[in-house]
């Protein structure tokens, strides 16, 4: 099934085919291995009852996956930082890695602004979770705290943009999906900003079931994303006389 009624052929350099291939791929190994990380790091955070490790904090009761922000599994005194933080940077780089892809393999320009929308979401996420990492909510708020709601902020403008320009790119049902996407992300994120206003009093209720809801309906149009891309590069002709140098 074609995903636009009017597709236009990739061009693909049989040379670079194996590099794009990677590239897109990236953006589905980026996906799993958050989700994998997001679940292991918040199992070992919830078995942290009256730990004292490396923060010296000894009152954490564990980490509920519906009531706190994901924010705070790589958040300053998490008892968790060191690995989510890894999983993040990794997943950042292969997000990184995914636009780069995307813009390399477009053959429309509302496409190509597609990718670097996503390069953009990549970078950020850098310094998002390390040197302006949330402050652990027993933790009086800083500079970090106040930098990380912007770069955050900024994310999600770029996550926006990426999920129009998507929409122009490719019509029929990819429309439709990423119009769809781009409404619960909308919805679940006011939720969330709105549950996080309690973070003050230790009381956000669902604040983390919102933020889930929200950044896996984006990671599946990712994946969405990235299986529609390759399979249109399966489907590319070879460019005519691919391979021979040209003459002039």
């Amino acid at each position: 099934m074609n995903v636009s009624r009017d597709p236009r052929p990739l061009t693909v350099r049989p040379r670079a085919e194996a590099v794009d291939r990677f590239l897109l791929t990236a953006g589905i190994l980026a996906v799993a291995f958050y989700g994998i990380g997001d679940l292991v790091s918040g199992l070992l955070y919830s078995g942290y009852n009256g730990y004292s490790g490396y923060s010296g904090y000894s009152g954490y009761s564990g980490y509920s996956f519906r009531d706190q922000a994901i924010s705070e599994l790589s958040a300053f005194g998490s008892p968790v930082r060191p690995l989510m933080v890894t999983v993040i940077l990794i997943h950042a780089l292969l997000m990184t890695a995914f636009g780069v892809g995307i813009w390399r393999t477009a053959d429309r320009r509302s496409l190509r602004w597609v990718g670097v929308c996503l390069v953009a979401t990549g970078l950020i996420g850098f310094p998002n979770h390390t040197v302006f990492a949330m402050s652990s909510r027993w933790l009086p708020g800083g500079f970090n705290d106040v930098m990380h709601i912007v770069l955050t902020s900024v994310f999600g403008l770029f996550v926006f943009a990426a999920l129009v320009l998507s929409a122009i790119a490719y019509p029929g049902w990819f429309r439709w999906f990423a119009i769809a996407t781009l409404l619960i992300i909308v919805g679940f994120g006011a939720a969330s900003s709105f549950a996080m206003q309690g973070l003050s009093r230790d009381d956000t209720p669902w604040v983390g079931g919102f933020e889930r809801i929200n950044a896996y309906t984006y990671f599946a149009w990712i994946v969405v994303l990235a299986a529609i891309t390759l399979r249109r590069l399966d489907a590319a002709p070879p460019r005519p006389g691919a391979g021979v140098p040209d003459a002039g």
